[in-house]
C-alpha cells in the first residue's frame, strides 16, 4: 500500500478488499447450483456425512489460508477454481434443453466471478499486507468469510453427481 510520496507502507493494516467477498459469494452460488442441478447423494447417509464434514473442515482450512494469504493454499484455489471452470466450459458440449442451459450459464458464471475474485484478491493491498505475516489476530475478522468456505465445503459433501461422474475400468488377465 503506498501513501503520500509513493512511500511503501505496510505497516498500516487495509481493509478486507471486496474482491475477496465476491470470490466467497461466487463460489457458494456455484455450489448452489450444483445442488439444485444433482441434489443430495442418495444411499449411504453414513459417507454423506462423513463426506460433508470433511469438505468442510477441508474447504473452511483451505478459506482461511486464502484470505490470510498463505502461498499454498493459494495455489491449490488457483487450480481448483480453474479445473472447474475448465469442468463448466467443457460441460456446454452436453446441453440437452434450456434448463440445462441456463444452469450451465450460471454455473460458468459463478466460476468466472470466483476466478476474476481471487485475480483481483491477489493484487489488494490486504493480500500484500498478509504476505508480511502478520499475527492472525490483526486485521478486519475473516471468520464469516471462513463460514462461507465451510458451508461451500459442506455442499460439496452433499451434491450427487452420479450422472456427471467417469467411470474408469482396468482388465488386468494374468496367465
Amino acid at each position: 500500500m503506498t501513501v503520500d510520496g509513493g512511500v511503501e507502507r505496510l505497516d498500516v493494516t487495509p481493509p478486507l478488499p471486496r474482491s475477496i467477498w465476491v470470490l466467497a459469494l461466487a463460489s457458494l452460488a456455484g455450489q448452489a447450483l450444483l445442488v439444485v442441478r444433482h441434489g443430495g447423494r442418495v444411499g449411504d447417509e453414513a459417507s454423506q456425512v462423513l463426506s460433508m464434514t470433511l469438505g468442510a473442515l477441508l474447504v473452511g482450512y483451505v478459506s482461511a489460508g486464502v484470505v490470510r494469504a498463505r502461498r499454498v493454499r493459494i495455489v491449490l484455489a488457483w487450480v481448483v477454481l480453474t479445473l472447474a471452470f475448465v469442468g463448466g466450459l467443457a460441460n456446454l458440449v452436453s446441453i440437452d434443453g434450456p434448463v440445462q442451459a441456463a444452469h450451465a450459464v450460471l454455473a460458468l458464471a459463478a466460476g468466472a466471478g470466483a476466478l476474476a475474485g481471487l485475480a483481483t484478491f491477489c493484487r489488494s493491498d490486504w493480500y500484500a499486507w498478509q504476505r508480511t505475516c502478520p499475527s492472525a489476530r490483526e486485521g478486519a475478522p475473516i471468520v464469516r468469510l471462513v463460514v462461507i468456505g465451510v458451508l461451500v465445503g459442506a455442499l460439496g459433501g452433499y451434491v450427487g453427481l452420479v450422472d456427471s461422474a467417469v467411470t474408469t475400468r482396468v482388465n488386468v488377465n494374468v496367465g
